[in-house]
Order: C-alpha cells, then sequence, then structure tokens
C-alpha cells in the first residue's frame, strides 16, 4: 500500500535522538563517545581554518586580524578524510556551512564504522591503504588523516607508499593535514620534504604526544 511521503517524514522526525541512540547501540557505541566525538571535529575544524587561512593566501602574512580581508568561503572544495571514524569532521563542516564535498575512508583493519557514516547522510568507502585508491590523479583539494599513520605502520604497509599515492591524488598545491603522534608525524615529515611537499610540524600545545603535520604540493617541483 502506497503511503504518503508526509507520513513518512512525520515517522523519521519522530524517530529523533532516541532512534539514533538505539542504532549506535546496536553497533557498540555509547551515544556520549558519539557526542564527544562530534564536538572534537567541531572545534578542530575551527583549528584547522584558523591555522589555513594564513597560510594558504600569500596576501595574508600573518594570521587575519579584524582589518584583514576575510578568505574565500571555498579555498578547499573536494575532501578526503582518510580515516573518517564516524564522519565527525564532514558532519562539522556541514554544521559550519563549508561550501565542500567530502569523501570519508573507512581504512581495512580499522573499526568498520562505514554504516554509521552512510547513516548520517554522508559519501563514504571502504578502502585499503596498502593499495592505490581507485580515483584519478589529481582529484582533491585537501587530504586529511587522523591516527592514519600508526595505523598503517601496525598493519605493516609502507609509508613513503602512502604519501606518494597521496601525492598522486592531491591536485598541485592541494592541502595535506596529518594528525598522528610526534614519532609518526617526524618520519612523515623527513618523507614529505623528500617528495618535495612544503611541510611544518604543529605542536598543538594541549600536553599530548600528537602533533599536525601542514603540507602542500607545490605546483611545479623544485
Amino acid at each position: 500500500m502506497y503511503t504518503p511521503l508526509e507520513e513518512y517524514t512525520a515517522l523519521l522526525v519522530s524517530f529523533g535522538t532516541a532512534g539514533r541512540d538505539f542504532h549506535l547501540a546496536e553497533d557498540g557505541v555509547h551515544p556520549d563517545d558519539f557526542l564527544e566525538d562530534s564536538e572534537f571535529w567541531r572545534s578542530a575544524l575551527r583549528n584547522y581554518w584558523f591555522l589555513l587561512s594564513p597560510l594558504i593566501f600569500s596576501d595574508h602574512p600573518k594570521r587575519p586580524g579584524e582589518e584583514d580581508p576575510l578568505p574565500p568561503y571555498n579555498m578547499v572544495r573536494n575532501i578526503m578524510d582518510m580515516n573518517a571514524h564516524y564522519g565527525g569532521l564532514n558532519a562539522a563542516m556541514l554544521e559550519a556551512s563549508k561550501s565542500v564535498w567530502v569523501m570519508n575512508v573507512v581504512p581495512l583493519g580499522a573499526r568498520n564504522t562505514l554504516h554509521l557514516i552512510l547513516d548520517r547522510g554522508l559519501a563514504g568507502i571502504l578502502h585499503n591503504w596498502c593499495e592505490p585508491f581507485p580515483t584519478y590523479p589529481r582529484t582533491y583539494d585537501m587530504l586529511h588523516a587522523n591516527g592514519l599513520l600508526s595505523h598503517i605502520a601496525s598493519q605493516g604497509c609502507s609509508m613513503l607508499e602512502l604519501l606518494l599515492e597521496m601525492d598522486r591524488i592531491l591536485r598541485p598545491e592541494g592541502w595535506i593535514i596529518l594528525s598522528d603522534t610526534l614519532d609518526s608525524i617526524e618520519k612523515a615529515r623527513v618523507l614529505a620534504t623528500q617528495i618535495r611537499w612544503e611541510a611544518r610540524v604543529i605542536d598543538l600545545q594541549n600536553g599530548s604526544d600528537q602533533r599536525l603535520l601542514v603540507c602542500q604540493k607545490p605546483f611545479t617541483r623544485k
């Protein structure tokens, strides 16, 4: 029997938070952990935009002040989150009205959260980062990975091969943000300079062992 769209929509709306929590519980995810992850990525996104604005635009020799022009809203468009977890970064971008499209990748060997990503209405895929990613070269404006370097090390994969694959799928003058342990970030920084990326390590200054590695792929190799 045909069900009018209005009634079906009302059913979804009434499902609400209780329905979300029910599905999280089915997957062994505590709602508090899910909410904490969402809040973490809201804060991280603000920090990323704050950090990248003066780096991306040459007319910003310092962190933008009130007198400085605002960066274009579409400074990046196509983004890949290479270790997306629950898709929190993508969700934070949507909440912040960032005009971007994100491909959320769940690495094989990590916890399979792809169904949670898809349930949020986000694009996602499973992938083994020991192998090339099935896409054309120079597809993405930005690549983001949180904890991926440590993950591939635990899988016995080559960090150099991973970075070379990232170089293939990233457009010239595109950006890379890697978040990981100090040891993994330092190894990646050395390899990034060998690939001729511009690279800098950023201390999060929160007392943890985590660091950010922010890189840019040059338009031409020096």
